[in-house]
């Protein structure tokens, strides 16, 4: 997998193509060599049939030998036609499917390693056309590559080759094909790639557009908004349509040029030929002129072939241009020969800790500045301040997503930048606003994360994050498959499943962001009960909005702007202000 990615360079196409197939090239040689033989015919009946029409036309004692010979040889030709294309067939395939499926592994590996930040930047419709779309692109250009171009480069190769020995007055005519194609490339290439690119922008802005349009179904027609939701997502489809035919219009006319050029020329060819016979010129016979003829539409169709893979060649090149996005971006998780840790007890301590992410005009935007915090192993934190106060970079810190830019953060004593965060993560469990399932049934879903998982345990943090009872009554229990994101169950059933989950992995380190904002009171409150035994001995850090959600909480720390602000009790916060912190009074 990483043979792919550190020999990937979007800016030599050809040679990461050639990359792209390490592993594959026996059974890609294999191909090519299958695929001459099985076009072989193309090649040697022009030749048979100039054979045969010059026995016809200039009959000897020899005449019926060339013709039995000829016809053999023809015959031969056609029949191994059948075991190659079955070798072309199996060899093309496993070369062609394997670079596929490696490629896109290797897509979907690079993913899971990049930044959190560099996700929050790429859309996720643009991400999944580059895995589907751009994949296939290259597929398609390597499938034309081995069948049409392999086809098109021995064409004009064997044409050339008998033509210099058996007419090489025609030969010349053959070579002007060259500059043609050169000349026709180097005019109209540079504007097929950029409508390429722009296609393909449209087309993944459009993916990203009907993946939200879909996410937003519920709350779209609760706001009785569809007709604005449809026409966000349809003048996507404009923007792509119009990109597209823009597209199709340059490749009608590119081939267009082409095709009449090398007509005229072929015309010319035959037209000069049979002139030739028809005055006794140049020693040319009439099976001469047969094959002349055969060979200019050979190459001529060669040709026009090697032209019309130009789009298919420019798609698949800005495919692997895409990809580059992915596979040579740097912005990269680093944990290798970092410390793995087997144990966390949970202590943390925030020192100077500052953090900037980009900002328009390249300026850098401070998000949160100086946090100064110290918390023991099991205390529960309480995280309040305004939007934008910078809670939920601190809590992106916690979790190991974004590094500080300057500042340290200590778990247990260790520095975070020097520890595994993979190790550090299964000794983590996040539970946030919008409960996060896929389409898997119950039991996959809960266990998700969590290897070597008995029924039996299932069950019991079903039955602790209050969820047995639900769960009991689908219609398969643990094996009710809940359909895409979980959109099968309700609110409050999903986050009693991501409790249940949490529960199963038995964390050290709890994060609680806006766990239950999106519930109604009647699930919060059996949701917050289900909650409360999950925090029970962990370190936990809980954002919320609703300060009766922190109302048993040991600490409350505030965020302004962010800054820390103040740190306390709820106790002692509803001392200090007793309006605003009304719901941390004690009866």
């Amino acid at each position: 997998m990483k043979g792919v990615e550190t020999s990937f360079d979007a800016a030599r196409p050809w040679r990461t193509l050639w990359n792209l197939y390490d592993g594959y090239r026996r059974d890609l040689t294999i191909a090519v060599l299958s695929y001459l033989f099985k076009a072989s015919p193309l090649w040697v009946l022009p030749v048979v049939t100039a054979n045969i029409v010059d026995a016809v036309t200039r009959p000897n004692s020899g005449s019926t030998d060339v013709l039995k010979w000829n016809a053999l040889l023809g015959a031969i030709m056609l029949l191994q036609n059948i075991p190659s294309s079955m070798l072309y067939g199996r060899f093309s395939s496993r070369a062609l499917r394997g670079m596929e499926t490696r490629l896109r592994s290797v897509l979907v590996r690079r993913l899971q390693i990049l930044s959190i930040g560099f996700h929050q930047r790429l859309a996720g419709g643009a991400l999944q056309t580059k895995v589907l779309r751009d994949v296939e692109s290259i597929e398609q250009m390597s499938r034309q590559l081995i069948d049409a171009g392999i086809y098109a480069v021995a064409s004009v190769g064997v044409t050339l080759a008998v033509t210099a020995v058996r007419m090489p007055v025609f030969l010349p005519a053959f070579l002007l094909l060259v500059p043609m194609v050169v000349l026709i490339r180097v005019t109209m290439n540079g504007k097929m790639k950029q409508h390429h690119a722009e296609f393909r922008e449209r087309v993944e802005a459009m993916g990203s557009r009907v993946m939200g349009m879909i996410g937003m179904v519920p709350v779209t027609r609760a706001h009785a908004s569809e007709d604005e939701a449809l026409a966000r997502v349809e003048a996507s489809f404009g923007e792509a349509s119009e990109a597209g035919q823009r597209l199709d219009r340059h490749g009608a006319l590119f081939g267009a040029v082409a095709w009449v050029q090398f007509m005229l020329l072929q015309l010319g060819i035959l037209v000069i030929g049979a002139w030739w016979v028809l005055e006794g010129k140049m020693g040319l016979s009439a099976g001469d002129l047969v094959l002349v003829s055969g060979y200019a539409a050979a190459i001529v169709a060669a040709v026009m072939q090697l032209n019309n893979m130009m789009p298919i060649i420019a798609r698949g090149f800005e495919g692997i241009r895409s990809l580059g996005e992915v596979l040579q971006r740097n912005e990269l998780e680093d944990n290798e020969g970092k410390e793995r840790i087997s144990r966390v007890e949970g202590c943390f301590r925030l020192e100077k800790v500052h953090f900037e992410y980009p900002g328009e005009e390249g300026r850098e935007k401070v998000s949160l500045e100086g946090i100064d915090l110290e918390v023991a192993a099991g205390e529960c934190i309480g995280i309040i301040g305004e939007s934008g106060s910078g809670k939920s970079t601190l809590i992106r810190l916690l979790v190991g997503f974004h590094r500080p830019t300057a500042g340290r953060i200590l778990l247990d004593g260790r520095d975070l930048h020097d520890v595994d965060l993979r190790s550090y993560r299964r000794h983590l469990s996040v539970v946030t606003q919008e409960t996060l399932l896929f389409d898997g049934t119950v039991a996959e879903n809960i266990a998700y994360g969590t290897s070597g998982v008995s029924t039996e345990e299932v069950w019991s943090a079903l039955k602790s994050a209050n969820a047995e009872d639900f769960v009991r009554a689908l219609p398969k229990g643990l094996e009710t498959r809940l359909g895409d994101r979980g959109l099968r169950l309700s609110g409050g059933q999903k986050q009693r499943l991501a409790i249940a989950r949490a529960i199963l992995r038995d964390p050290r380190v709890l994060v609680l962001d806006e766990a239950t904002s999106a519930l109604d009171p009647g699930s919060e409150s059996i949701v917050q009960d289900a909650l409360d035994r999950l925090v029970g001995g962990r370190t936990t850090f809980i954002v919320a909005h609703r300060l009766g959600t922190l109302a048993k909480v040991d600490r409350v720390i505030e965020l302004r702007a962010g800054k820390l602000v103040r740190i306390a009790s709820p106790a002692e916060l509803a001392r200090m202000e007793p309006v605003r912190f009304a719901a941390f009074a004690r009866p």
